[in-house]
Parts: structure tokens; sequence; C-alpha cells
């Protein structure tokens, strides 16, 4: 009777196997993992509407490096052969809500058609759903909005430490000291794949911030990683 459970379980949950649990929907939002494992994930929001910094999938592939990219629907649809390129080389890919900027101020049914919309947009590309990964879009959410995604298959995801690579004012010297200097175990660092200054700031300091980050003793992950391994 023991073994025939045992093969139950197994058979419902065949990560177990893996010694992995999967990323389960929730409106219980993530901030970071665990602080006892030296793993960390960087993570690139996709849908700002500048020109894309794709000189950073060829730094991820020289570091052998798989992060996790949060796109927005309307990007997908409009630069499908760049998310093409970032699927086909083994990235995460997530949800950052279709186009609605700030959920907390729209219908339930609004959060929901933006939410179905963009993994509509990005799946047609990918061939995956986005589930269970979704950020919000700048971070705009509250109990309702996370209670709507997580009813549609959804966990969000937030960050521990902002690049700040976004904002207009950002430098390389800015950016590559949030990264390093944010550092710790478990931490989700947010950067952006097409900010205003993503080409000069972002793309520019990547490669020694990940070389920063590995000497320093970090194991970079993705999210999905990052909430499942020990």
């Amino acid at each position: 009777m023991l073994l025939v459970a045992l093969l139950a379980l197994v058979a419902i949950r065949p990560d177990a196997a893996r010694g992995q649990s999967a990323v389960t929907p929730s409106d219980q939002e993530v901030t970071r993992g665990d602080p006892a494992v030296a793993n960390l994930a960087l993570v690139f929001n996709v849908g700002a509407g500048f020109e894309p910094a794709t000189s950073i999938l060829d730094t991820l592939a020289g570091k052998q490096l798989k992060a996790t990219f949060f796109v927005m629907g309307w990007w997908a649809e409009r630069h499908p052969d760049v998310l093409q390129l970032i699927a086909s080389q083994g990235h995460e890919i997530a949800s950052h809500g279709h186009s609605i900027f700030d959920l907390t101020q729209v219908s339930d049914a609004q959060v929901r058609a933006d939410l179905e919309n963009a993994d509509a947009a990005i799946s047609a590309v990918t061939g995956r759903s986005t589930r269970p990964l979704w950020s919000p879009s700048a971070g705009y959410r509250n109990a309702r909005v996370r209670a709507i995604a997580a009813d549609e298959g959804y966990r969000p995801i937030l960050w521990t430490v902002d690049s700040g690579d976004w904002t207009t004012d950002a430098t390389p010297e800015s950016v590559y000291s949030h990264i390093v200097n944010g550092a710790s175990n478990g931490a989700i660092i947010v950067l952006h794949f097409d900010s205003p200054h993503t080409l000069e700031t972002t793309a520019e300091v990547l490669p020694a911030a990940i070389d920063a980050l590995r000497e320093a003793g970090y194991h970079l992950v993705t999210i999905t990683e990052l909430l499942t391994t020990s």
C-alpha cells in the first residue's frame, strides 16, 4: 500500500522525483528566494518601448547564463523575432501583462483580459504559456489584482533589488553598483531590456556585473530555479 501511494504521488507531482516542487499559483507575492542559499536571479522586464538591447542576449550566451524575461504582450506582438530569439536561447519567458500600465485602476474584467491577452500573444510566439510567473507592470498591484492573477494561474513575482536602469538619469556606474552592492542570498534583481538608457548602461555593465556576482560566490539562476531548488 505504501508503494502504491508513493507511485501515485509521483504520478501527480512528476517534479517530485527530481527533488523539486513546481511554482504554484498564489496571491502571495514573491520578493526573494531562500536567504540561506547563495542563489540569485537576474530578471529582465521587457516592454518599456525603447530600442531592445539585444547585445544582452550575446552576453548571457557568452556567460552561459539563463535568465527570466518578463515580457509584455504588446511587445511580443511587435517584436516576435526578438522574442523567438530569447526563447530559442533557453531563457525563461514570463508575463509582464499585455498593455495596461496600472492594473489597480481598472475593472476585474480588464485585469483578467490583460493577463489572458498577454499569455495569448506571448505563447503564440514561444509555443508555451507564461503561467505561473507574472510580474505586474511597474509593480502596480493590490490584493484584488493579486487574487485575480492567482485565479488565472499566476504567482506575482516582484524584486529584492531595483537596478534603477529604467530611470532617465541612470549611468553605467549606478546600475553596476545597484546590481553588485545589492546582491544577497535569494535576491531577485530587476533589470530592463528596452528602457531609455539600457543600451549604454545595463548592456554595457552586464558582463562585469555577472563576473563580480559569480566571484562573490553567487549562483545565477532563473526564477523557477530560485524558487524550487535548495
